[in-house]
């Protein structure tokens, strides 16, 4: 996948102002205000125009620390297997920023929290978009993907060790707790690998994802954030457990066990699973790794960078830690956790 490079130059908000304002002034939404989005843990500013009683969102993803061409090589992808991601009307990839459709403001996240929808409908329709992604072309799902590396996932999961215990626990690891905590997770990571790699969103949380009543079927659901461009790891492949982990075990929402048990149930029926047990297997190793990872991630930003919302996140976490120590796979993970508290 070819990217835009460039040189790291020190950011100047004013001027990168006036560079936003230019690269508005070129498009149909010229003359509008832009008007500031929620920001996520990236260093992405998102912004919604309007003019002529239209919308559209701004991304201003200023390179090199981030790569707008990832965005849209993702964006035709997924259009090409027949999933719902926002329109791309105007880009410069060189400036880094992304003009795209709005999907509005039915997100999952508040449907989800504030229990303005059916929790069944909704992420049963998320269900069957994974499961559609799942029996994709892999010619076209798995175009220049890369595998989804145990090294990066063990460099998700070693936050905790970098974060977690200094900001919380107010110690930090032993040389030997160190060693049994990677010895561990390497062991169960490098053993999740018993199915085809399908492509990954990689971030399939309630976050990203949009219900648009006014389209039928899967084309209700709307997509956001499937680049993962922070960490630089667009178009990745992985495990099919991966995604469904992450919608089913969020690690911002509180749900009920019976309807991530119910979801759960749904994909490996309809996808077809007959290895039920190792596709268990890999679902509790992708959610005890991330759950363990945003302990560290949300540890940094709510202690760290003055985010203080995050910490209240840490409570779901460990429930999604609790929830997958049921696997008999995550046994020597559970005693690590029970000897280091």
């Amino acid at each position: 996948m070819i990217s835009v490079t460039a040189k790291k130059k020190e950011y100047d908000p004013a001027l990168r102002a006036v560079e936003l304002t230019q690269f508005v002034a070129s498009t149909l939404f010229s003359g509008a205000e832009p008007i500031a989005l929620r920001q996520d843990t990236s260093v992405r500013n998102f912004y919604r125009l309007s003019k002529n009683n239209q919308t559209a969102i701004l991304m201003d993803a200023r390179p090199p620390l981030e790569d707008t061409v990832a965005y849209a090589f993702m964006q035709k992808k997924f259009s090409r297997i027949g999933l719902t991601v926002p329109e791309i009307y105007h880009a410069d990839h060189e400036q880094g920023f992304v003009l795209m459709e709005d999907f509005g403001d039915e997100r999952f996240f508040e449907l989800v929290t504030g229990r303005k929808a059916d929790l069944n409908r909704l992420y049963g329709l998320a269900v069957d978009v994974l499961v559609h992604k799942y029996n994709a072309d892999p010619k076209v799902a798995l175009e220049q993907s890369v595998a989804y590396s145990d090294d990066y996932w063990m460099f998700r999961v070693e936050q905790f060790l970098q974060h977690y215990m200094p900001q919380v626990l107010g110690r930090t690891a032993t040389d030997i707790e160190r060693q049994d905590f990677v010895g561990l997770f390497r062991a169960a990571i490098m053993g999740a690998h018993e199915f085809p790699n399908v492509l990954l969103h990689g971030d399939f949380v309630v976050q990203n994802l949009y219900h648009l009543p006014q389209r039928s079927g899967l084309q209700s659901l709307g997509m956001i954030d499937f680049q993962d461009m922070t960490d630089a790891r667009g178009n990745m492949m992985g495990s099919p457990a991966f995604d469904l982990a992450f919608l089913l075990q969020d690690v911002r929402v509180d749900l009920p066990t019976s309807l991530e048990t119910d979801m759960k149930k749904r994909f490996i029926t309809a996808a077809k699973i007959t290895d039920v047990y190792h596709f268990d297997m890999e679902y509790a190793v992708i959610g005890m790794a991330q759950a363990v990872k945003c302990l560290g991630l949300f540890a940094r930003l709510g202690h760290g960078n003055g985010r203080k919302e995050y910490l209240d996140f840490l409570p779901f976490c460990w429930r999604n830690v609790k929830r997958n120590s049921a696997h008999p796979a995550m046994a020597g993970i559970v005693d690590w956790f029970q000897k280091t508290k």
